[in-house]
């Protein structure tokens, strides 16, 4: 071998490296995410640790520990700390007026520290409306691209 060849090869495998203990990969196994994430899909997950005070933020697609058994879970941010919210059954009104929630809707306020997640199929997504809200520790990292199958890869939005 050639001193260039080894010294691609050490690249290489440093960069492989780097980019192993940055992210993760998570399968999708619930039909929760749909449209946005399919059954069986495969994305990989940006940690926490390297997006810093960015994660969570509303509009994101987050994977977080729930549960007693620590299950991982894959769900949208609707909501952060401080945020107001009007919960009509599968609807949702950001930034929710002061009055006392009419009818059938309930108002939330998110508690400093935590977030609302609901997943993108609200009919059969088990998620804030049903456990409440997560806290911010509970998130392990930001969904960035589906990389499986290859007919489907794609920028997460």
């Amino acid at each position: 071998m050639h001193t260039a060849e080894i010294i691609y090869l050490t690249g290489l495998a440093l960069a492989l490296i780097a980019v192993a203990s940055l992210t993760y990969f998570v399968r999708i196994v619930t039909e929760s995410m749909a449209p946005t994430l399919m059954v069986d899909d495969r994305i990989l997950v940006v940690r926490k640790s390297v997006l810093a005070r960015r994660c969570p933020a509303r509009g994101q697609v987050v994977i977080f520990t729930a549960g007693a058994d620590g299950r991982r879970m894959v769900k949208r941010v609707a909501a952060t700390g401080g945020d107001s919210l009007l919960l009509d059954g599968n609807a949702l009104t950001g930034n929710a007026p002061t009055d006392e929630a009419i009818d059938n809707e309930t108002r939330m306020d998110v508690p400093p520290g935590r977030i609302f997640v609901l997943g993108d199929n609200r009919r059969v997504s088990r998620d804030s409306r049903e456990y409440g809200c997560i806290g911010s520790r509970q998130v392990t990292g930001r969904a960035l691209l589906v990389v499986w199958p290859p007919r489907r890869v794609r920028v997460v939005r």
